[in-house]
């Protein structure tokens, strides 16, 4: 394998390399997207259940 062969494949290893570091990158993104949107959707969930009168204690319904 001459000089130019190698270069060759060390130019496409680092597009693969390059290339998955970008897929990862935005998967990463989606990732932390989702995660503030739960969040979110926790808090209100959380207003909600303040806002809920305290339950009471009761037997479970198939008692």
């Amino acid at each position: 394998m001459d000089t130019e062969d190698r270069v060759n494949e060390l130019e496409m290893a680092l597009a693969h390399q390059d290339q998955t570091i970008t897929d990862l990158s935005e998967m990463i993104n989606q990732q932390w997207k989702e995660i503030e949107k739960l969040r979110r959707e926790l808090g209100r969930l959380d207003a909600t259940k303040a806002d809920l009168p305290p339950e009471e204690d009761q037997a479970p319904p198939h008692y």
